[in-house]
This record gives structure tokens, sequence and C-alpha cells, in this order.
């Protein structure tokens, strides 16, 4: 944790850095409920702050944020969410608890496919998902769909098929590849694993370290948070053996989870939200912001963290984020029909 804590220490640093005071004072305050830690919201928002002088009360709902609206109804006082993962964010608009906010500024800024078509919610920060090898490994490349190859027979380290993070990664196969396509693949993805899926993402780095596997399946935020030192010499050891292998879909780019952001159907300061979500999409917010969990940022312009930087570039797919989401439930079917646990 004392790792962590340096490095929020250093990002409210950067926001002071990267922000001119703006030499106003004003009452106006607006409310962000948020599924990532508030500690780690708080550099960006100190640089919004310190460049609007609008004062962000933020609120850390570790579960249940769509309960938490729900049961606050017209009385919430949430102005913008943010939640961690495609599921969370696109489930806020899916139950009507956003609204749409028009805004040239983003529609410049993002493409197409990490903002809703409905103008609901927008990615903040992206999560690639990627295979991982060791790095003495030949392997400089790889696409999704040979993941399922023989030659990975007894070679493949995954964490649970039903975790959010692979559920969308399988909702991306079958929007891209249609139901037989995707049940085939799964299967290839059980027959090729060494053992059963289990832990975490950083449990795959680490047995790919130790040589229990050859490729495995997980985000990249897992190996910077690792690399980066804050979990531990020993956890870092294993990370700087592994390497992020390009991965993406035939024909296509590579897979991307998010951090997204909306405003609350019942925000009390509309207008104040939406300066708040258009600011953490300009290049010097988008470094705080992306830095904190060592996420790449959403424009292509901003500057990545230098241990995201190593990891490498992905190009996000352009299959639409609220494509992935609609598949989601179909997937899990699916998973769950491969039998992975068997």
């Amino acid at each position: 944790m004392a790792a962590r804590h340096k490095v929020i220490a250093a990002l409210i640093a950067l926001a002071s850095a990267c922000t001119a005071a703006a030499g106003v004072s004003r009452a106006e305050e607006i409310t962000l409920y948020s599924t990532r830690e508030a500690a780690l919201v708080a550099p960006a928002v100190a640089a919004f702050t310190e460049a609007s002088g609008i004062k962000v009360n933020v609120v850390f709902v570790e579960d249940s944020l769509v309960k938490r609206l729900v049961s606050e109804g017209e009385a919430s006082p949430a102005d913008v969410l943010m939640a961690i993962g495609l599921d969370k964010t696109t489930q806020l608009s899916t139950r009507g608890l956003t609204r749409a906010f028009v805004s040239p500024r983003l529609e410049q800024a993002l493409p197409a496919n990490l903002r809703d078509g409905g103008a609901q919610w927008i990615a903040l920060a992206l999560r690639p998902r990627i295979a991982l090898a060791r790095k003495d490994s030949p392997l400089a490349a790889i696409v999704y769909e040979d993941l399922a190859s023989p030659q990975w027979r007894g070679k493949l380290c995954m964490r649970s098929p039903l975790h959010q993070n692979n559920v969308a990664l399988v909702a991306a196969y079958l929007a891209h590849h249609g139901e037989a396509a995707t049940e085939a693949w799964l299967a290839g993805l059980k027959a090729n694993l060494a053992h059963k899926p289990a832990g975490k993402d950083n449990d795959v780095i680490r047995e790919l370290a130790q040589g229990a596997c050859e490729i495995g399946i997980g985000n990249t935020v897992a190996l910077a948070q690792l690399r980066d030192g804050r979990d531990g010499a020993d956890r870092r050891a294993w990370a700087m053996a592994v390497k992020a292998v390009p991965t993406t879909f035939k024909g296509g780019g590579t897979h991307v989870n998010l951090t997204g952001a909306a405003i609350a159907k019942h925000a009390p300061h509309p207008a104040l939200a939406q300066q708040l979500v258009e600011f953490l999409v300009t290049p010097s917010a988008q470094r705080i912001f992306a830095a904190a969990e060592l996420e790449y940022p959403v424009l292509a312009t901003a500057q990545r963290a230098p241990i995201v930087a190593e990891i490498g570039a992905f190009s996000a797919d352009a299959l639409p984020i609220e494509e992935v989401a609609k598949h989601q439930q179909a997937a899990i079917a699916l998973i769950k029909k491969a039998g992975f646990d068997e």
C-alpha cells in the first residue's frame, strides 16, 4: 500500500503541474459516484477543480451502483457516474439511470466505438485484454482466433471465463463471428488449458513466469501494476519475465475493456457535470486519469505512463463497445455450455 500511496501523491503533484491556477472562487459543487477508489480519482478531480473552480465530492460506491441509484431515485445527489468495466458502464444506460448529453467536443475527441450511440456514456480509459507469454517466447503476435489452435494444447492459462473481463472478450468474439464459431472457439480454449481456470490475471502472470504454461490471457493493467512494484518485489519479478503479445481479431483490432463515465439521469447540476466529463478527455487530464490505474488513455494523443508505454501500443477494435455489451448474456450462456469446470 505504501507504493500505491506514493503513486497517488505523485499524480496529485502532476495534476497541479498540468493545470494553471484559474483564480476562480465559486461555491459550485457536484457529486461523482465512482466504482473506482476515491484516492485514484482524486488527482484528475483536483486538476478539474483547479482549472474550473468547481468542487467535486467523490463518493466511492464499491458494489451495487445501480441498486444505489435506483433506491435514491429522483433524490439522488449524483451528477456524474464513473464505472470500471463495459458491463457496469453500459448497464447504467440500459437501466435508464443516465441522461444524454450533446457534446461536439467529445464527438470530435472520441471515436464512435468508444462512446454510446445514444450519447449516454463515454470511455475514459482502456484496458486491452491480450495474450501474454514469457519474454523468451518467440511469439511476436497472435490473433484471438488462434488462441484455440491445437498448437497450444495443455499450454494455456486463464482465470475463470465467467469473470467479467473474459465474458467481455467472449462477447466480442461472438459479435465478430457468431454463435457456432464462438462455441467451437470456446471448446478449443478448454482443450488448450494447462489446468482448470483459477485465480486472477496476476496468477496467470505468475504461472507464465514459473513455466506452468506457455501462453495466457490477461489485461495489460494487471501486468503494468505488477511491474510498478506496488504488490511487492516477487510479483514485480514475475511481471518482468512476462510480455504482452500484440493480439487482434483477424481483420480487426485489439479487444479493450474500459473505465467509463456518464451523467446521472437526475443530476442536480447537468451542465457542470458535462464540464467534468469533457475535462476528463483533455490530453492533460487523460494523462493523469489513466496513470492512476496504469490504463491506456482513450485519447491517442495523450501521454501514457512510462510502464504502460513499455508494454506496447494497441489499436482498439472498431467494434462498438455497446455492440459487445449486447452479447454478454449470450456469451455467458455459451461459456457455461462449454463446461470449463468439468
